[in-house]
């Protein structure tokens, strides 16, 4: 049996096991990460290690603008001028309105298995579309039951909707859970996926491009970075716009709007969920962490960085504008690229800026038994 096979099939295993599928007495199916993290190997002496010199800059550095607000007034007056600090930092702006932004469909409504999925799209700004799926239950009433779902690193919306591009992508989905705006719609909520910037459909061919975590998002990352903005930024203000469409339509629930997403995916419904406080109810999957136990610790795409931030927020910060919309927070306990540590230290951070609101129970955290993935389990709360 070849490496990819061997891999594969511990992948599936492992996945298993974390959806409760597979139990502990087949002791070998808890063995291989199918995320384990790179490698990395400090230079001696440690005066000429780069990545510990940064390490010791982070430890030594409190975020302007950290939490620290006692009382509900005082979170409040925070939130407004992090979320004002934030889009700074992120290099966008965005106005919430229902413009909708010369929205369009490219494919019109076609049954699958219980729902409908058309494919449309919607001007950004000027040279800058994103096209996005609507899948609809068959059969529902509006106003629908609405859920943002955001893809993470992959094959893009496809991964999430139902259509992979590939026999091989179908394997990986199935490993993780991860077509979870399919698992949205046969749950009776109408699910909306847009294709994110630099993925799928946006995604520019990059001869050389590394396999992997940085794929083809890493130039069009970098090229930003020089011009003032970042990915991160220029998918919130995607994201965002798209709420503007989805407001100026009736037939959504826009006052009970959900946004999920799992690893990037997750990244995203945290930033965009902390920006835009339509958003109504919040789920994030294999992200919630520390920066220094997640992404200044290990490797990881480079599109997850953002210039400047550590110097005003951390992750927890970020994660507490979204309070006091009820927000769960899900992570597997042997998650090797978010570990658990780091999640359960910034969760503890979180929960403090929902206890200022006196509003414990709308921060929730669900920890599961596996690897980086998906958990239906932790849908079907937060739907419920």
């Amino acid at each position: 049996m070849s490496n990819t096979l061997k891999r594969r099939d511990a992948m599936k295993k492992s996945t298993l096991f974390a959806l409760g599928l597979l139990h502990a007495d087949g002791a070998h199916a808890q063995d291989e990460d199918p995320f384990p993290p790179m490698r990395i190997e400090y230079v001696s002496p440690e005066e000429y290690s780069p990545l510990l010199y940064l390490q010791r800059v982070k430890n030594d550095l409190t975020p302007q603008m950290a939490f620290t607000a006692g009382s509900e007034r005082e979170v409040l007056a925070w939130q407004k001028r992090a979320r004002t600090k934030l889009w700074e930092v992120l290099g966008e702006t965005h106005t919430p309105s229902t413009d909708s932004h010369n929205a369009r469909i490219l494919e019109p409504a076609r049954e699958v298995d219980g729902y409908t999925r058309e494919k449309w799209v919607i001007d950004v700004a000027p040279g800058r579309s994103m096209p996005f799926y609507v899948l609809r239950p068959k059969g529902a009433r509006s106003p629908l039951k609405t859920a943002l779902c955001l893809h993470g690193h992959g094959n893009g919306v496809r991964d999430i909707i139902g259509m992979p591009v590939n026999d091989e992508a179908a394997e990986l989905i199935a490993i993780l859970a991860e077509d979870y705006a399919l698992q949205t719609v046969k749950r009776g909520w109408c699910a909306i996926a847009p294709e994110l910037w630099s993925f799928g459909e946006r995604l520019d061919f990059v001869q050389g491009a590394r396999e992997g975590f940085d794929g083809g998002c890493e130039k069009p990352h970098l090229n930003a970075v020089e011009l003032g903005k970042c990915s991160i930024g220029i998918r919130s203000k995607d994201i965002v716009t798209l709420i503007d469409w989805i407001t100026s339509r009736d037939e959504f629930d826009s006052d009970d709007l959900a946004c999920m997403g799992l690893s990037g995916g997750g990244m995203m419904t945290m930033y965009a969920s902390a920006l835009d406080e339509r958003i109504r109810r919040v789920l994030i999957a294999g992200y919630l962490s520390e920066m220094k136990g997640s992404i200044l610790g290990i490797r990881h795409c480079g599109c997850n960085y953002v210039p400047g931030l550590a110097k005003w927020l951390d992750f927890p910060d970020i994660t507490g504008l979204i309070a006091p919309r009820p927000c769960t927070a899900v992570s597997g306990k042997r998650d090797a690229i978010f570990p658990i540590d780091s999640f359960r230290a910034a969760a503890g951070k979180v929960r403090k800026v929902y206890e200022v609101f006196g509003a414990q129970g709308s921060f929730k955290t669900i920890e599961h038994p596996g690897f980086h993935s998906f958990s239906p389990p932790a849908l079907d709360e937060f739907l419920a």
